[in-house]
């Protein structure tokens, strides 16, 4: 870590694995920096706004409030730490407040929501083809590790895209083929076997790894005011729920759409309809308050 950070921490009498841990929650958010800038951020340049948009990007993947408290307390302690040494002309993180655990807001993911949007976030013109391409295939169900694709699992087929992934085949046409084929040539030149990547900060580059996504997915979210953020798991759910009561798919079948067991896809189901419960009785809950 440049700055003598390490050296600094040890100093501190921290042991080999809490120094690695602090380390690894900097490397993230120097990655999240490089995904939602497409460049390095100078440390001069770092600003509340981008230590809020980290936490809430950790908070949309999945990482439970304690977590993310517990990489804000690092962020501000490395921080603390450039500013007292002068590299850093003020201290970005030292207002930001630890997140409280509120009580459960009401919440339903509709997917007939997500299908509304579509056209939307295509037209955008402030969306570039990658985050287009990611909704794309974000409402097909795909689990993080789906969206690692060699790009020579991606067919066309005469305005018909097929993208193998290792249990099922995804099929795209119309406006959603041609968006994801304008980020396919994009992507023949960003230096990898895969169609998505992750540039790391000391500019490696990888298969694209979770939060790289949700960053996407976080600025969709805000952006059309969904009352959930949207993450990967969410939207899997709610398709899972709209394939079972409007589509009328049988376990079986969705299954094979989303390339998993029957098992699996009975576990989904399930779960789906517990949450679409549960957000509804949440909701009339609010509903009777507001009543009184």
């Amino acid at each position: 870590m440049p700055f003598g950070y390490t050296k600094h921490l040890e100093d501190q009498g921290k042991s080999q694995g809490t120094v690695a841990g602090y380390l690894k929650t900097i490397d993230m958010f120097f990655v999240y920096l490089d995904s939602v800038y497409g460049k390095q951020k100078e440390i001069y340049e770092i600003s509340p706004k981008d230590i809020k948009g980290f936490l809430e990007a950790k908070l949309a993947s999945g990482n439970e409030v304690k977590t993310v408290n517990k990489h804000l307390t690092i962020l501000k302690g490395f921080f603390d730490y450039l500013w007292k040494i002068g590299k850093a002309p003020i201290d970005p993180a030292v207002k930001i407040p630890r997140y409280k655990v509120g009580e459960e807001k009401p919440s339903i993911l509709m997917y007939e929501d997500l299908l509304d949007i579509l056209p939307q976030v295509i037209h955008n013109p402030d969306y570039n083809s990658l985050r287009k391409t990611i909704f794309i295939l974000a409402i097909k169900g795909l689990r993080s590790s789906e969206f690692q694709i060699p790009k020579e699992n991606v067919i066309d087929k005469n305005n018909i895209i097929e993208i193998m992934l290792k249990k099922h085949v995804v099929r795209l046409e119309g406006i959603e083929a041609e968006e994801f084929l304008s980020y396919y040539f994009e992507a023949q030149l960003n230096g990898s076997n895969y169609l998505f990547i992750t540039r790391k900060h000391d500019d490696s580059i990888v298969p694209v790894e979770n939060m790289s996504i949700y960053m996407h997915l976080n600025v969709i979210s805000n952006d059309y005011d969904f009352p959930t953020k949207l993450t990967l798991n969410s939207i899997r759910h709610a398709y899972a729920y709209y394939l079972y009561t409007k589509e009328r798919m049988t376990i079986e079948q969705i299954g094979n759409k989303l390339g998993i067991e029957s098992e699996s896809a009975a576990n989904l189901v399930k779960t789906s309809q517990e949450r679409h419960r549960k957000g509804k009785e949440l909701l009339e809950i609010e509903a009777e308050n507001i009543v009184e």
